[in-house]
């Protein structure tokens, strides 16, 4: 068996796959979109707030245009500064101030280098700067002054932008990631209940007997089963056409066979009355054998007729054991006499669902065995009726040696024969008795004559043919 023919994938899941996976493959997209979408629409915010910083400031160079040095700005910038860091303690402020000669004012003169290397001269310019491991978001503002252009400089951290996408992603995310699984629960239902179809077909394909041969039904099935179960049911109706050739052949085997081997034996007999006595005991040993090969052939052609495939070309019929038990009395009764054991019959109705002809196998097998396993002067019951609960019951009953409990399961396999047997047997007759007792839906159980030994008669063997209720 192939190790990876237990983990191959059904059709359930590989259509789950086939949805789920482009789907979270969209979450994904769209948190990727949704977040860098979030992070823009966070960093304008804080660009404008950064240009009004750097506005505000430059307003200030204003008032302050004749301090040429920056020793009275100062002060007031970092105070303006101070005051906009209270509004948000989230993040860092700084500035810088780079006048028309190059002088610096502010608290972070490392901003020089940080400022756009490209400052357009009549608008904001805004980059991002790593400092110290820190992020910042830096816009470098140009301000006209009588003087000439003055470069305002101001930096934040981009916590609050960074905390404010993060939010976003989640608000968008999560309602996403939810509509996904809901999706994929409704996906699942609905493959669920569309392959409820399927699992019909294999369940009524699955609890079928291995001998059921019938057409499998298609009623309620899907278009797409619909050539499948046709080809199933043709292949079934190519079985039955073939399980009918088999049984027509053998039935005409059994025929055509027991005709010349009742031939040979009637001219054996015959030969045996003018035979002299020496060639009398050779001609006894041949008759002996053309028995044994006639019963022998008889029974394997019964064991094949009654296999799984004849229930398709048998009909069943409602079949009352009483009348097979007369019959059977009489075709067994000079083989009993000749072995000098007494059969009896306890026959009353008793009706069963199946085969006359199989049925009739059944109890010749049984009688034959018990007669065969019986000492001269012994005793052959055979008995059939109807419980209380409406079920049938046939017993075969002798005073042979019995069979050993250890034994008893295995004589109903072919050819095997118990420990003590009679000789001359081919081991077919309890395993017809077990194939016959199947196709019933039968069971065939072995158990001591008389177990206490009451009577002070052998052990004996007692076969119990239990059947079901005919309807």
């Amino acid at each position: 068996m192939n190790p990876a023919s237990g983990r191959r994938a059904t059709l359930r899941g590989r259509l789950l796959r086939m949805v789920g996976w482009p789907l979270f493959a969209v979450l994904v997209l769209s948190a990727v979109y949704d977040y860098h979408g979030a992070l823009d629409r966070a960093t304008d915010s804080q660009d404008l707030a950064l240009e009004r910083m750097a506005i505000a400031l430059a307003s200030r160079l204003e008032l302050d245009a004749d301090d040429t040095d920056g020793d009275d700005l100062a002060p007031h910038l970092a105070r303006m500064v101070l005051t906009m860091q209270r509004a948000d303690a989230e993040d860092r402020l700084h500035y810088l101030v780079r006048g028309v000669d190059g002088h610096l004012i502010g608290d972070e003169l490392a901003l020089k280098d940080m400022a756009s290397a490209n400052p357009h001269l009549d608008k904001a310019t805004f980059v991002d700067r790593v400092y110290l491991g820190r992020t910042l978001r830096v816009v470098t503002y140009p301000h006209q002054t009588s003087a000439g252009v003055v470069s305002v400089i101001v930096a934040e951290t981009t916590r609050r932008r960074d905390a404010q996408a993060k939010v976003v992603l989640a608000d968008t995310v999560l309602p996403d990631l939810i509509l996904v699984v809901l999706a994929l629960g409704l996906v699942y239902i609905g493959v669920h209940w569309g392959m409820k179809p399927l699992d019909r077909l294999r369940h009524a394909v699955s609890v079928r007997e291995p001998d059921d041969l019938s057409p499998v039904p298609d009623d309620g099935l899907a278009g797409e089963l619909l050539p499948l179960v046709g080809s199933i049911n043709r292949l079934m109706a190519h079985l039955r056409d073939s399980a009918a050739s088999q049984q027509a052949f053998l039935s005409v085997a059994a025929h055509q066979l027991r005709t010349p081997l009742a031939g040979m034996q009637t001219q054996i007999e015959l030969a045996r009355k003018d035979a002299d006595p020496h060639q009398r005991v050779r001609l006894d040993a041949l008759h002996g054998a053309m028995l044994r090969m006639g019963r022998s052939t008889s029974q394997m052609l019964a064991l094949a007729r009654s296999g799984p495939q004849a229930i398709q070309a048998e009909t069943f019929q409602i079949v009352d054991l009483q009348p097979l038990l007369e019959e059977a009395a009489s075709s067994w009764l000079d083989f009993a006499l000749t072995a000098e054991v007494d059969l009896g019959f306890d026959a009353h109705p008793a009706l069963v669902r199946g085969s006359a002809w199989m049925l009739s196998e059944l109890i010749g097998n049984l009688i034959h065995n018990a007669i065969r396993h019986c000492p001269p002067q012994g005793r052959v019951t055979v008995r059939a009726s109807t419980q209380a609960d409406g079920t049938s019951v046939l017993e075969v009953e002798d005073d042979g040696p019995g069979i050993p409990v250890d034994e008893r399961a295995k004589v109903f396999e072919r050819f095997y024969q118990a420990a003590g047997a009679a000789q001359g047997g081919s081991g077919l007759g309890l395993a017809i008795v077990q194939e016959v007792a199947l196709r019933h839906n039968a069971t065939a159980t072995l158990a001591d004559r008389n177990p206490d030994h009451s009577d002070r008669r052998p052990t004996g063997l007692r076969v119990i043919v239990r059947f079901p209720l005919p309807n």
